[in-house]
């Protein structure tokens, strides 16, 4: 019960885990062969031919169902080619059970349709398409060793068989395809805010939580830039939101050249923006303030706003604090005390916007 919750966790946490998913539905998939094997056994009219190597098998299902469930596997995209050798492996079983439950009169021949449902949507066609012709192959072989074969109409059924597993591959691939672009949609408009396009909160407390943890197994540095209009309320109060909504717009446009690709560029508040740099320094940090100072001071101007003024603190790890929370604290404090430093050094009002002097260097 213990395994499967987590299981269930690990899948709520990212449903694109199918590292995790291609265990439980592998798993399930030879607990219920080994089953469904053990119990046909037991019925009217079933072949005891071979009845230590089914039960063999049936062990072997139920011992490899339990270890596919217990196996942490790395996410997708990683390790295919292993699966896909012990996927063919697997089908060589399959086909000694074949011809343990009666060749072309099997009773396990429903059943393989779980192997091939399970090629169709967790491999890509360089490793499905081998996969599934041995699956054919496999399925073909009671052809070389059962007489009655030829009188079964095996040749049909196999036939069959082959069209039946690559029109469930087409429709397997076109099914998951439509439902992998349904999840980035919506993870997208999850993670995205809406009036600017950057990263929302949700998504900046996820990249803020994996930097540090980056940093936990590799040792790697990482950056927090905070980023706060300066009497931002004062241009809504004048100008209208609108014409805020703009600035916003304005600013996030005039940031995003700044920043690299790996990082996270953030609306996290009415008027915060934030920065996560992985691998960045104080040095990093320091150099990408100063130009994403420059450039929004530089963005061209809302109508009826002068520069807009914005103040940015930064933090790093491991330099400053060690959590993602802690993190955040450290940077929110020292962009509170420079906002406060401002006042006191009390500089002309524009409109809309307060002008940006140069800043000390961060303690």
């Amino acid at each position: 019960m213990g395994r499967l919750c987590d299981i269930t966790r690990r899948l709520a946490e990212d449903p694109r885990d199918e590292g995790v998913l291609m265990n439980v539905t592998s798993g399930l998939m030879w607990f219920s062969a080994g089953i469904g094997g053990t119990l046909a056994l037991a019925l009217p009219g079933t072949s005891h031919d071979h009845l230590t190597v089914l039960l063999g098998l049936s062990l072997t299902a139920f011992a490899w169902g339990a270890l596919l469930m217990s196996l942490r596997f790395p996410k997708p995209g990683t390790c295919l080619e292993l699966r896909a050798v012990t996927t063919a492996v697997l089908i060589a079983v399959v086909g000694v059970a074949l011809w343990a439950t009666g060749g072309a009169d099997s009773f396990l021949q429903p059943i393989l349709l779980f192997t091939g449902l399970h090629v169709a949507y967790f491999y890509p066609p360089r490793l499905a398409f081998p996969l599934l012709l041995l699956f054919v192959a496999t399925y073909a072989t009671p052809l070389f060793y059962d007489a009655s074969a030829i009188d079964d109409a095996y040749p049909a059924r196999v036939l069959l068989f082959t069209v039946s597993l690559g029109s469930t591959y087409a429709i397997m691939r076109l099914l998951k395809r439509r439902l992998v672009a349904a999840e980035q949609h919506q993870r997208a408009m999850a993670e995205r805010d809406a009036l600017t396009g950057l990263a929302n909160r949700r998504a900046f407390d996820s990249a803020l939580l994996t930097a540090v943890e980056q940093r936990d197994r590799h040792g790697r540095s990482a950056a927090l830039l905070l980023i706060d209009f300066d009497d931002f309320k004062a241009v809504n109060d004048t100008h209208g939101h609108p014409v805020g909504d703009e600035v916003l717009r304005t600013v996030a446009a005039a940031c995003e050249p700044q920043v690299r690709g790996v990082d996270c560029l953030a609306r996290i508040g009415g008027d915060e923006f934030a920065v996560i740099a992985p691998g960045a320094g104080a040095v990093g940090a320091e150099r990408l303030a100063g130009a994403l100072q420059t450039a929004i001071a530089s963005a061209p101007h809302v109508s009826g706003i002068g520069p807009i003024a914005v103040t940015i603190a930064w933090a790093t790890v491991p330099d400053d604090a060690t959590t993602a929370e802690h993190l955040f604290r450290v940077a929110d404090r020292r962009l509170m005390d420079r906002k406060r430093e401002r006042k006191q050094h009390a500089p002309r009002r524009l409109r809309g916007g307060v002008r940006l002097r140069p800043l000390p260097r961060m303690p």
